[in-house]
């Protein structure tokens, strides 16, 4: 009893101590020089809240489970580096946890890595998702790591790349961002100049030296009227594609005429060049994905319009109505960034019509600790209003102690009415120096830049005229002599019409060499093969085209090539004459051919083919024929045959012919090794013969006007016929058997009768002569009948039957 006493006083007392705790937390109680810990279900430390074991105060979070795995980043190149992007997911559709501190960029050179203090490259403090720019040189890839407020780390998404810089070319370098003091000495090569940068005002004489122009940069356009005379043209320097269509015309065949030293020296400047920035490092430019969505969602004043767009069906909108001037911002990313770095920032607005404010997309720029250095932006002030888009775009610079910048889309001041936004740009902007080659191309030059006080000696040779950019009018009269033009420049295409007389074509010019292009009228070419290609399919008009029926031997033919790899001999058009003692010619039509055979024994093979045959009338035998024949060969007959053969008399009073034949291969069933089972229909006057013969049987059908014979025997659908044997069941009394057949037709007629010597009644001769007294049949069918015998005695008795149906 008193142990149990003792137990509950002590029961009593703790319960009493968490009350008290309770109480005095609840009415606003104070720690003092201590901490609270918070502790989850299963007793871990998660949170101490108050003096830590350093002496400061704080709420710490320790112990947090780690936080989902966020998405897959999404990389891009740009200018010195790559840009990586985190959209504000987690995978699998996970919620941020209310823990969530931060998201870490990694990046390395190895496919496969794990992140760690050397890869990481750059943070996300933002919920909403962010870009950073990833500085490299090289390849790289990227993962991205969630972090929570205790500090730990996520799994890692999955890894994006390989990705790597992008190189800079002649569209990424804004205009007016080099200068003449951004330009080393001889920085400014061929390559380098934009298009239309350099005009006639901006050459000094002498400037533009031979060594100075890219092959092919001195184009039509360049090249002032009558600018090139004769001396300026160097030895086989107007080539064929270098004189366009028709330039050359009788005036302008002389020399002496181009001269180079015209070109003064100092006539390109810097102020000239014009380089613009490098890819969108936006990655939702347009508004219209996920990005942007997350970026607004809770906003009371931004919004995606989805009934609004420049060239889409969306847009971001911002509502500016406000009692007094308020500045509405929205950070679309930050990123690290050093002093000097430019960026190149656009975008399309278009704002309402009562709309009071100032639209404007701008970078913050902020020190390593984030605090607030300057803005530079791009703006329209005052703004077009009304249903209209409008453009707005400026080059912004990194001031000093700058390293991170947040670029923003923003309404400034304003009070009334809505803003739209669409089509954003944000461009690193490249220096001088990283101008691709090749960037400054013929088409940067201005027309009519280039004249001849601007050309140094011998400046324009071969190599420095574009195709096609000497013109008539770039020609002085007479500037063309023999010397000036190389072998084989001058085609029909460089001549313009009546400029090459009988006077200005040397003796012997033209040869017997091929004629290119154009119409042959009223000529009569005669041998040679004409054809429609060199390979593939193709016709040939071929004057000895190889004889398919004598390998060694040519005949005049059409060759039809399919162009088909496996063709042995090619399809072709025949004019032949027949070899019988009665020549007579003949035209041969014959198919493409794959395979062949032959007599062996060294004899060349021939092609296995089909044949279409129209020959002539064969004086003495018979008048016009044809043949159609699917095998020509007479070596493959085994392989069976199938063709037609037909004539017609040669006078009036001679007869006309046609035969069908169609035989198969000679071990076909019914064959016999020399000749296969076959059938061929005859007409010839008024007979008609249709054969059937195999290896054993030889059967024929004649119709002539006498009627029809039949060599064989007939059978028919219709009619069936047969003996069957009855024994009457007594003397006298009719018995029945039934007979079985297949007929065709509606209506059935029977027929029965004796196979007998003794017919009729023969009993009053005693009964050993008893004789049949009668036969019939009944209930005729398609398939069966009674057939009736009906005689003095019981002796089993033959009745020959027929039935014939209709």
């Amino acid at each position: 009893m008193t142990n149990h006493l003792a137990v509950e006083v002590a029961r009593l007392r703790r319960e009493l101590a968490q009350v008290k705790k309770g109480q005095r937390l609840a009415h606003g109680a104070s720690v003092e020089d201590s901490a609270i810990e918070v502790r989850d279900d299963t007793g871990s430390l998660r949170a101490i809240v108050g003096q830590q074991g350093d002496g400061t105060t704080a709420a710490l979070i320790v112990n947090g489970p780690p936080p989902p795995q966020p998405s897959d980043p999404i990389v891009a190149s740009v200018i010195g580096g790559v840009t990586a992007s985190w959209d504000g997911l987690f995978a699998d559709g996970a919620v941020m946890p209310l823990d969530w501190s931060r998201i870490e960029v990694h990046a390395s050179t190895a496919a496969v890595f794990t992140p760690d203090s050397v890869t990481l490259q750059s943070t996300i403090e933002t919920a909403q998702g962010a870009t950073v720019v990833i500085p490299c040189e090289t390849d790289v890839y990227v993962c991205l790591v969630a972090r929570s407020t205790s500090g730990t780390a996520s799994t890692p998404s999955g890894i994006a790349g390989p990705v790597g810089p992008a190189p800079v070319v002649a569209t990424d370098i804004l205009d007016g961002i080099v200068t003449t003091v951004k330009l080393a000495d001889d920085a400014v090569t061929a390559a380098k100049v934009a298009a239309a940068a350099i005009d006639s005002t901006a050459l000094a004489d002498g400037a533009v030296l031979s060594a100075k122009l890219a092959a092919a940069a001195v184009s039509v356009g360049k090249i002032a009227n009558n600018a090139v005379t004769g001396p300026a043209i160097a030895a086989d320097a107007v080539t064929a594609g270098k004189i366009a269509a028709d330039a050359v015309t009788a005036r302008e065949i002389a020399a002496g005429s181009v001269t180079a030293s015209e070109v003064a020296a100092g006539a390109i400047t810097t102020d000239k060049i014009t380089v613009s920035g490098g890819s969108n490092m936006l990655a939702d430019p347009g508004f219209e994905g996920p990005y942007t969505a997350a970026l607004v969602t809770g906003d009371a004043y931004w919004a995606v319009d989805t009934t609004k767009g420049n060239g889409s069906s969306k847009s971001l909108r911002v509502t500016a109505t406000a009692a007094t001037a308020t500045n509405r911002d929205l950070t679309l990313f930050d990123m690290p960034i050093q002093p000097g770095d430019q960026l190149y920032l656009a975008t399309d607005y278009q704002a309402s019509t009562d709309f009071a404010g100032t639209p404007r997309i701008y970078a913050r720029w902020e020190n390593s600790t984030g605090g607030f250095l300057s803005t530079s932006a791009a703006q329209a002030s005052p703004p077009v209003l009304g249903a209209t888009w409008q453009r707005i775009s400026a080059t912004v610079t990194a001031p000093a102690n700058t390293a991170r910048v947040k670029l923003n889309v923003a309404s400034t001041g304003g009070t009334a009415g809505q803003v739209w936004f669409d089509n954003a740009t944000v461009r690193p902007v490249a220096g001088g120096t990283q101008i691709a080659d090749g960037a400054i191309t013929t088409q940067k030059i201005v027309a009519g830049a280039v004249q001849t006080l601007q050309l140094d000696a011998e400046a324009v040779n071969a190599s420095k005229i574009a195709a096609g950019a000497v013109t008539t009018a770039k020609l002085d009269a007479l500037a063309v002599t023999a010397d000036k033009i190389a072998a084989n420049t001058i085609t029909a295409g460089k001549l313009a019409a009546g400029s090459v007389d009988a006077t200005a074509l040397k003796a012997d010019a033209i040869t017997g060499k091929t004629i290119t292009g154009g119409t042959i009228t009223g000529a009569v070419v005669t041998g040679g093969i004409i054809q429609t290609s060199t390979t593939g399919q193709r016709l040939l008009l071929n004057p000895a085209a190889v004889d398919p029926d004598n390998p060694s031997g040519t005949v005049p033919a059409v060759e039809l090539h399919s162009g088909l790899v496996a063709q042995l001999s090619p399809g072709s058009i025949a004019a032949k004459v027949d070899s019988s003692s009665a020549a007579y010619p003949y035209i041969s039509l014959r198919s493409p051919a794959v395979a062949e055979v032959g007599p062996g024994g060294g004899e060349p093979d021939l092609p296995i083919d089909s044949e279409i045959k129209l020959l002539s009338t064969q004086p003495g035998v018979r008048g016009g024929s044809f043949e159609i024949n699917a095998n020509s060969n007479p070596y493959a007959s085994d392989l069976g045959s199938s063709n037609v053969y037909g004539y017609v008399a040669e006078d009036s009073s001679g007869t006309s012919a046609l035969e069908l034949t169609c035989f198969d291969g000679n071990s076909a069933p019914g064959g016999s090794g020399l000749l296969g089972p076959g059938t061929t229909l005859s007409m010839s006057g008024s007979q008609v013969q249709i054969r059937a013969a195999n290896a054993s049987t030889d059967r024929s059908v004649y119709v002539t006007t006498a009627g029809l014979a039949v060599d064989g025997a007939i059978s028919a659908g219709n009619f069936a016929f047969g003996t069957a044997s009855i024994t009457p069941s007594a003397a006298h009394t009719p018995t029945s058997t039934t007979v079985f057949y297949n007929v065709i037709g509606t209506a059935f007629r029977g027929f029965a009768s004796l196979n007998t010597t003794v017919p009729g009644v023969r009993s009053p001769l005693g009964p050993t002569f008893a004789g049949v007294t009668g036969v019939s049949v009944s209930g005729a069918t398609a398939t069966s009948m009674l057939v009736w015998v009906n005689r003095e005695n019981t002796t089993a008795t033959n009745v020959n039957w027929q039935v014939w149906s209709a």
